[in-house]
């Protein structure tokens, strides 16, 4: 798997609060500021930049950092900024990467001041810029956690597409003797802001998914939301020898003759399920992505991850 290394500098908080919650979204990862960075950090496969903007440029530190580290002109790096302009930013952004010659994505995100915080010089700057202009002074408030959290998994991606793969036939029947060797899952779904998280066993028919239940708190969300996660996965020995399983799904809830045959398929007599004292509800999870870690593909020369897009979303 990957390891990505986050380099940033922060005066005010709001870069490293980027920076943070991006390193979390993609960890493996490591963030650090410029004068943190150890010679073993070159090792990392994946690497991040990004800083707050300062008077139209991005911290001095990391365009020194670029200029007097030109290997990282072989790593795939991805930029981002911090700042109340977007424009400015994005000039910032362009700087950057004619030092680094060119990056693999960048972004721009917007960023926060409060006037009690900022140091004397800074203040200093503002308040003569707000005399020549007629500005008034006051807090700002542009970051916006949803549009970091979209940023980090936009990265996530990217990332993942870089890994060495596994040619795609040859991971579709890894993916198909996993789940037809296991028969319990773990699935994810959610109403308004409660998440539920249900223990079921499931039937794979190699293409979905398929659930026989008796009903409860997970049916919640299904009818307003049919997305869906799914964890399939062996027991915890080692960091060695690990073997799971994520899907993202989109659940439907069958009836009639499509849920008569997921009865067969269980080997259930359907007539039987019927004459229950209580209703039996099936859910078919169509496989949009599978998100796959298993120590074992090491052995072929790849990523211990790999990913497969069953259907795009």
């Amino acid at each position: 798997m990957f390891r990505t290394l986050i380099i940033y500098e922060s005066t005010y908080g709001s870069t490293e609060e980027v920076a943070s919650k991006t390193g979390m979204i993609l960890g493996p990862s490591r963030c650090c500021r410029v004068p943190e960075f150890q010679e073993p950090f070159r090792d990392f496969e994946f690497f991040v930049i990004g800083s707050g903007v300062y008077r139209g440029r991005m911290h001095p530190r990391i365009t020194d950092f670029i200029r007097e580290n030109p290997w990282l002109r072989e790593k795939p790096v991805a930029l981002f900024s911090v700042s109340l302009s977007r424009e400015d930013g994005l000039r910032a952004i362009k700087e950057v990467e004619d030092l680094i010659g060119g990056s693999i994505y960048s972004r721009a995100l917007g960023g926060r001041m409060k006037l009690g915080e900022l140091s004397e010089e800074d203040l200093a700057d503002l308040q003569a810029f707000s005399e020549v202009t007629g500005i008034e002074l006051s807090d700002v408030d542009l970051l916006d956690k949803g549009e970091v959290t979209e940023f980090a998994l936009e990265l996530r991606d990217i990332r993942d597409s870089l890994m060495t793969s596994i040619d795609e036939g040859e991971l579709r029947g890894f993916i198909d003797e996993f789940l037809r060797s296991h028969n319990t899952c773990t699935l994810a779904t959610c109403h308004g802001g409660q998440p539920r998280a249900t223990p079921l066993e499931y039937i794979y028919d190699g293409d979905s998914l398929l659930i026989i239940s008796e009903g409860g708190e997970k049916f919640a969300g299904l009818p307003e939301n049919e997305r869906v996660s799914v964890a399939v996965y062996e027991d915890y020995t080692s960091m060695s020898d690990l073997a799971g399983m994520q899907i993202t799904g989109a659940a439907s809830i069958l009836h009639g003759k499509d849920a008569e045959h997921v009865y067969k398929l269980r080997g259930l007599n359907p007539d039987a399920v019927k004459d229950l004292n209580i209703d039996m509800n099936v859910i078919r999870i169509d496989i949009m992505k599978v998100e796959f870690l298993n120590s074992k593909f090491r052995d072929l020369s790849a990523c211990p991850k790999q990913v497969l897009w069953v259907k795009k979303e």
